[in-house]
């Protein structure tokens, strides 16, 4: 797969994670910077998709139904074949990571 393939189906990925709001706060798990990185592979002529996420409370009990819905949105992807979300705690999410347009949606839901 080409780079430029690649980035192109990378910036649909991250629209379809763009629609996904955060268990705790109402912004996007891609705004809040929970997203660490996007591994995009070619397997045997199929694509598979590898996301690094963390949360923000690691003591959340919906793990399993959320990846599985961020799995799902991104397999709806048409490129896409399959897709994996590993959690991963490091680094440790603070709020610089939020991008922003995260922080100015963060300000809006305060008033």
């Amino acid at each position: 797969m080409k780079k430029e393939q690649k980035e192109i189906l990378k910036q649909k990925i991250i629209q379809q994670l763009n629609t996904i709001e955060d268990l705790e706060v109402p912004i996007s798990i891609y705004e809040l910077g929970l997203i660490y990185d996007i591994f995009i592979e070619s397997i045997d002529e199929k694509i598979e998709v590898t996301i690094h996420m963390t949360q923000i409370n690691l003591r959340c009990n919906s793990n399993k139904s959320f990846l599985d819905l961020i799995s799902s949105k991104v397999e709806s992807i048409e490129e896409i074949d399959k897709c994996k979300v590993k959690l991963v705690f490091s680094p440790k999410w603070d709020l610089t990571m939020i991008s922003p347009e995260g922080l100015k949606k963060l300000r809006q839901n305060a008033n």
